[in-house]
């Protein structure tokens, strides 16, 4: 999926606004921005992918724009403006893949999480863990082992206040993104690995 259409919008905007070349760090990696350019890259040289430039570039419209600042309450995708109507494909795309890396290697998964991540242990579910997205953007995923009738399960929350600098859409991409990183297990499988 190209995102070059979403990247020159944010780019023009970003250049309205006025932003300077500046270095972010964005799920335990650190990007720097080349305004003149237009060029997200790695702290390594390498350019970013379109889907993490596109998400760095639209966190710091708003910044920019509105200010970050969390209220203090964890919702889940569902619970963001039209989060229902978008539930199914988020559902498929995004806690299907979660359910089935923790269903696959829990320890590792944790461990990813954690020790490759730098998320923390917190309160809820039988595995939770909140890491960074962006400074001071946390995001929580909880996990439910099965249970007798239930299926394993994951959510993931974040804080309300996300949804005013970013839209429906990027909370979505935003989530998915950190599912991926977590899925990709740099841990051997199995119990004690």
């Amino acid at each position: 999926m190209g995102y070059e259409a979403s990247l020159s919008l944010a780019w023009d905007e970003l250049d309205r606004l006025d932003l300077q070349d500046c270095s972010i760090s964005f799920l335990g990696e650190d990007y720097s921005l080349m305004t003149k350019e237009r060029e997200v890259r790695l702290a390594g040289g390498a350019l970013a992918g379109q889907m993490q430039a596109v998400l760095i570039l639209h966190y710091l419209i708003g910044l920019l724009e509105k200010g970050y600042s969390p209220c203090g309450e964890w919702i889940s995708f569902k619970e963001t403006r039209d989060g229902k109507l978008f539930w199914p494909a988020f559902q498929k795309s995004a806690i299907e893949p979660l359910v089935q890396a923790f269903s696959r290697n829990p320890d590792g998964l944790a461990r990813n999480l954690t020790d490759g991540l730098g998320g923390r242990m917190v309160e809820g579910g039988d595995l939770a863990i909140e890491l960074a997205t962006f400074p001071g953007v946390m995001v929580r995923l909880l996990f439910w082992e099965d249970e007798e009738e239930l299926p394993e399960q994951a959510s993931l929350l974040f804080d309300r206040g996300l949804t005013y600098i970013y839209s429906t859409e990027d909370v979505a991409v935003l989530l998915l993104a950190v599912v991926q990183k977590a899925s990709q297990l740099q841990y051997p499988e199995g119990p004690g690995a």
